[in-house]
């Protein structure tokens, strides 16, 4: 009960923080599902940085991003916590809904989503997107950090970002292929040099992680910063027009 209460309550609150985006600005909007690798991390919580945190940097001022992707978060419980419902609530004609997981549906437990749910739901998120007029993106989950003894950095997530793609060719839906682009981005930088995308802290480098932090799955800003370019160039690449047009030189 306690749970439900404290997840009540968030959603209350991001309802009433994003209320104004429902009556519209004229500005084109880019709604964001997804995961920490995607969320507005708590800076006063944790060091790591979202894609989505920084990709509001890539528009001018004509393209607001409304990110509701959290932490820990698969296509399952982002639906069963009604975080799903709120976004799409949100959504109206002419936004663009980008969609995300894959970090956590393999994992055993309440998180879990089969390769079969998986599909399922994302074929959810695109019909819902839709029938609110608006135009969803599918995303593949980005690359951990994992070099094997020759240098290279195998695939990760299994079956799910075939998932991903099957489900964009099947409805016919734009990709993102970040797991792809991501793994090149790890082998242009190496072994050492990738260490710097993702939360290599050293003891006393942030106060927030005094200790330290090796952590090959979350983004530092500079990590945020090359994926949300990689959602850009795609952007760009794919001609996701009007939102293309509003892209510029990023904010640093």
């Amino acid at each position: 009960m306690r749970m439900k209460i404290v997840v009540t309550t968030i959603l209350g609150c991001l309802i009433l923080t994003t209320a104004a985006a429902q009556e519209g600005d004229g500005r084109i909007r880019v709604l964001l599902a997804g995961d920490s690798t995607v969320q507005d991390a708590d800076h006063q919580r944790t060091p790591d940085w979202g894609w989505g945190q920084v990709l509001s940097r890539f528009f001018d001022d004509g393209v607001e991003v409304v990110n509701i992707a959290a932490g820990g978060r698969s296509t399952r419980t982002f639906i069963e916590e009604g975080r799903w419902d709120s976004l799409i609530n949100l959504t109206r004609a002419g936004d663009y809904v980008f969609i995300q997981f894959g970090h956590n549906d393999p994992k055993e437990g309440n998180k879990y989503a089969s390769p079969a749910d998986y599909r399922r739901n994302l074929e959810r998120f695109v019909d819902d997107a839709r029938a609110r007029g608006a135009t969803p993106v599918l995303v593949t989950p980005v690359t951990r950090r994992r070099f094997d003894d020759e240098g290279n950095v195998p695939f990760t997530h299994g079956d799910y970002p075939g998932v991903v793609r099957d489900v964009a060719e099947a409805k016919n839906v734009p990709l993102a292929d970040l797991k792809t682009k991501s793994r090149r981005i790890l082998m242009e930088h190496g072994e050492e040099g990738s260490k710097r995308i993702y939360l290599h802290l050293a003891p006393g480098e942030n106060p927030i992680r005094p200790d330290g932090l090796e952590d090959n799955t979350h983004f530092s800003e500079y990590g945020a910063m090359l994926m949300a370019g990689v959602i850009a160039d795609f952007i760009r690449s794919e001609g996701l027009t009007p939102l293309a047009d509003h892209l510029r030189e990023p904010r640093r």
